[in-house]
């Protein structure tokens, strides 16, 4: 459970919201059974236990302002020679990871998930600034690293400048390019035209030598399997 919430840490917020909503109607079940029972300030409890936990869901998966751009609601890398500034729109924070602070970083490459992923093992925790004007789940529960194991999604703006930054900021050399291990061989290919509209529809095998981590960099020259062996996973 706690890997899972780290991979996805909106399920955080999410899991006690339908909970909320499971009792809401539970109540309204029993409260239908005993309409005559019911004093109005009872259905606006119940009311509140159903509506408030749907529209914070909406507002968590799908965002209140569709007036923001898509940039401005994405995660986000941003580089210095001190460091990495890693910008969590859904949090209203960032928190800065510091080059000398990273001990491994590697990526994954899941073909169960619609995105890839680093992840940054750290020997000194990032430091976490909230933003200014904070939604309010936000600034009631501000977010805070609390692991050495830091994931950053694919989604992430800046997200592929990573290795290239390493070898600059880290001075080492990275052997490794981006790769979609769902694309080995091109079984066949289709073009079709409509108007001034060209749709090219592939199909592929999928890559045999595929390999689910890859080590981008470590401090101490270790191996992905060094690190699956010491700590049982990636």
């Amino acid at each position: 459970m706690k890997k899972i919430i780290e991979k996805n840490p909106v399920l955080f917020f999410i899991i006690p919201l339908v909970i909320f909503f499971l009792t809401g109607c539970a109540l309204l079940y029993f409260a239908v059974l005993k309409n005559e029972g019911v004093p109005f300030y009872g259905w606006v409890v119940i009311g509140a236990f159903i509506i408030i936990p749907i529209l914070l869901t909406y507002g968590f998966v799908f965002g209140f302002s569709p007036s923001k751009t898509v940039e401005s609601n994405s995660n986000q890398l941003v580089f210095n020679p001190d460091g990495i500034n890693f910008e969590m729109a859904l949090f209203d924070c960032s928190c800065f990871i510091k080059w000398n602070s990273i001990d491994t970083i590697i990526y994954s490459d899941s073909r169960n998930e619609d995105y890839d992923e680093y992840i940054i093992f750290v020997n000194e925790l990032p430091i976490c600034t909230q933003k200014e004007k904070p939604w309010w789940p936000n600034k009631l529960f501000p977010y805070k690293q609390k692991h050495n194991k830091i994931r950053i999604k694919s989604d992430a703006v800046n997200f592929k400048a990573l290795p290239d930054l390493v070898e600059q900021y880290l001075l080492s050399t990275v052997d490794f390019e981006f790769k979609d291990s769902r694309k080995g061989t091109l079984i066949n290919s289709e073009t079709f035209t409509k108007g001034n509209t060209h749709t090219t529809i592939e199909k592929w095998k999928p890559a045999s030598n595929y390999e689910p981590f890859k080590m981008i960099y470590d401090k101490y020259n270790r191996t992905v399997h060094d690190i699956q062996k010491r700590d049982g996973a990636i």
